[in-house]
């Protein structure tokens, strides 16, 4: 699938340079955007308390987390949570690219290990983009989210699975690609949202692929599909934060589908 075409969510050409870097072991006691190492950038809202919780924003295709965090600027700010938005390596997460690569005939169980999440290079760099943010913000670590949009999506899913990441929840905006996690966290709460008109990312690849598939490895799912193209409306988004940090006024949220598990959500 191209890469341009998954520059969703309005995203800019370029982005604007990020602030300077606070020194090592300062505690970030003023509200705004800063940068982290490996390119990463986090956000703190006027609102946040001592012990903020924390949503990390993962990127689609062409590293734009600035652009995530603008996107996510005003529902930090009314909730009081900390933004972080670490960045792939390479063009997008490495898991994705793996899971894109075209089928290999000669190779069956290739193709299966493509398919399949235990631990990457790119996961590394996210885990260590939350110990740099926790050394200078005290993030609740048992109140941190980890999502993502389109390719960030994919691998948020892929990630936020295994057991052997701690997150509260995982929300995956318009995945593309079923990862299976090798060792998955069963109990977990997963939210995936998918516009039945997206162009760029199948409806149908989250609705008969992605949905089971994170069933079946025991997680707690609550799929949302909606009328619409490759896109996180307001709406939505406020849907799923409600869900995993609490209601807020000025919420746009509508109601979540009740389903049992069983359901079929298409």
């Amino acid at each position: 699938m191209l890469l341009a075409a998954l520059l969703a969510l309005a995203q800019p050409a370029t982005e604007p340079p990020p602030p300077p870097r606070a020194p090592p072991g300062t505690v970030v006691r003023q509200p705004g955007l800063f940068p982290l190492p490996d390119d990463a950038v986090a956000y703190v809202p006027r609102s946040a308390g001592p012990h903020p919780p924390l949503l990390v924003l993962l990127h689609g295709a062409g590293r734009q987390r600035l652009t995530m965090v603008q996107h996510f600027e005003a529902e930090a700010d009314k909730r009081g949570i900390v933004l972080l938005a670490p960045t792939s390596k390479g063009p997008t997460w490495d898991a994705v690219a793996i899971g894109e690569q075209m089928p290999s005939p000669d190779s069956p169980l290739a193709n299966r290990l493509a398919h399949v999440f235990s631990t990457s290079r790119d996961e590394k760099r996210v885990d260590a983009a939350i110990a740099n943010l926790m050394k200078i913000v005290p993030v609740d670590r048992a109140r941190t989210v980890l999502a993502g949009f389109s390719d960030g999506a994919t691998f948020a899913l892929a990630m936020g699975m295994s057991r052997y990441e701690q997150f509260a929840a995982v929300i995956a905006w318009s995945p593309g690609i079923a990862i299976r996690a090798e060792d998955p966290a069963r109990g977990r709460r997963v939210f995936i949202s998918h516009g039945r008109q997206d162009p760029i990312l199948k409806f149908d690849v989250t609705c008969n692929d992605i949905v089971p598939l994170l069933k079946s490895e025991g997680a707690k799912v609550t799929f949302v599909a909606f009328d619409g193209g490759h896109e996180a409306p307001t709406w939505l988004k406020d849907e799923f934060l409600d869900a995993v940090f609490g209601r807020v006024a000025g919420s746009q949220a509508h109601e979540l589908p009740a389903l049992p598990a069983e359901a079929d959500t298409c």
